[in-house]
């Protein structure tokens, strides 16, 4: 059976192909199809099956004892989380917790859904993410350019006349943030129809 799916890792959001036998994964490909990426996968994506069947994935709740781990239910684990973020806090203050917030984490309806709540409940202002890490000049420019630090622009690589970037790397960075999969071939492109790419 195939199975479309749009890849979770990166705000390039790639179609996807999944070819199942039963609940076994056989093989993750691009989907040719799909009207954004043109059946384009980066490598991370054709890891995901790897990821899938790793025999080293956690499948579920563990807890750290003298003789090794062993398996404990949801509740109990998410009761020992609750306490340990407690202590720490009753310790060290609200800031004591850091909370970190990036790909793919970002990229599902539950944080959408629950973050904020578990943010207020922390109280916490350690706050980081991805974008604290390599995208905060990008979002900074646009809040000055455009009115808001998420009003980030998306260049139309497949039709424009003259690209400027400035302070990235759209090559090693693999066109984050211009949600462009297959950015190498979207600026080789660009060149060959004899336009302007200014780095």
């Amino acid at each position: 059976m195939i199975t479309t799916r749009v890849c979770p890792l990166c705000e390039a959001t790639c179609g996807i192909e999944v070819v199942l036998d039963g609940d076994r994964v056989e093989t993750i490909r691009g989907d040719a199809a799909d009207a954004f990426s043109r059946g384009y996968l980066c490598p991370k994506a054709y890891g995901l099956k790897g990821l899938q069947e790793d025999p080293d994935r956690l499948r579920q709740p563990l807890r750290r004892t003298a003789d090794g781990f062993v398996p404990i239910g949801w509740d109990e684990a998410f009761a020992l989380v609750v306490e340990g973020l407690q202590r720490a806090q009753a310790a060290g203050g609200k800031d004591a917790v850091a909370v970190y917030l990036g790909n793919p984490v970002v990229h599902n309806v539950q944080t959408l859904l629950y973050g904020p709540a578990l943010l207020k409940a922390l109280g916490s202002r350690q706050l980081y993410s991805a974008s604290s890490a390599d995208q905060l000049p990008k979002m900074i420019s646009s809040a000055l350019m455009f009115g808001g630090s998420l009003k980030i622009p998306v260049p139309d690589l497949d039709r424009t006349d003259f690209l400027l970037v400035l302070g990235a790397d759209p090559m090693v960075s693999n066109g984050s943030l211009m949600t462009a999969p297959d950015v190498k071939h979207r600026l080789a492109a660009i060149r060959e129809r004899g336009t302007l790419v200014v780095v």
